[in-house]
């Protein structure tokens, strides 16, 4: 099993050798070697890429590639090589510029040739993908409202294709239950030590979901 963790945060502060975003992603990858050691864990760290707007050129209709951004095309290929992938964002204005940058180009080259062939399929349908938002609060209202702000607009572009094609939509977007439909969030990692025994026990859970559906 091959287990992509994308970082989102676009975080170059000073003196900040580790974003939460990616401090959160180690720790999705320790939770999955645990249980499955010979798991093939990653980190993708959106920082570390130069990424450009989708400007609509719509000459990703040839190859289903971008013309103008190798970085994006060298990070669609990473996602293409693994069987599960994360989403780790942090809570910005409202999510980091450089993962609307990814999901410009990603649903350009899904959804134009889907306009044209309403039977195309990306080759990147079903991947099972997890969603998990942070910020500055570990209060329940706080988290509700990073789900609103950060995971809904993901799963809203998870979910681009519309009726009755869902079945060629693209990433598969997996919820944590009922309560929970878009992912989950999670207080702040400095205060790691002090989240609640249900805190914990969702972040685990929800971890084990992802791979167990994907190992299914």
């Amino acid at each position: 099993m091959k287990i992509l963790c994308i970082s989102a945060s676009n975080n170059f502060r000073d003196g900040l050798s580790e974003t939460s975003s990616f401090i959160i992603c180690q720790r999705i990858i320790d939770k999955v070697k645990k249980k499955t050691p010979q798991a093939d864990c990653a980190i993708l760290e959106l920082k570390e890429y130069i990424l450009t707007p989708c400007v609509n050129c719509i000459k990703c209709l040839d190859n289903s590639r971008c013309v103008i951004n190798d970085a994006f095309n060298e990070i669609y290929e990473k996602i293409l090589g693994y069987d599960v992938l994360f989403i780790v964002s942090p809570h910005y204005a409202p999510i980091p510029s450089k993962l609307c940058m990814l999901m410009e180009k990603m649903e350009s080259i899904w959804f134009n040739p889907w306009l044209k062939d309403n039977t195309y399929q990306p080759e990147i349908v079903g991947i099972p993908t997890g969603v998990i938002s942070h910020g500055g609060t570990g209060r329940e209202g706080g988290l509700r409202e990073y789900e609103r702000i950060v995971n809904y607009p993901i799963a809203n572009w998870l979910f681009t294709i519309p009726k009755p094609y869902e079945n060629t939509r693209q990433l598969k977007l997996v919820g944590f239950n009922d309560d929970w439909k878009y992912g989950i969030n999670v207080p702040p990692v400095k205060d790691f030590e002090e989240w609640s025994v249900s805190q914990i026990s969702m972040f685990e859970d929800y971890i084990a979901k992802v791979i167990i559906l994907t190992a299914s």
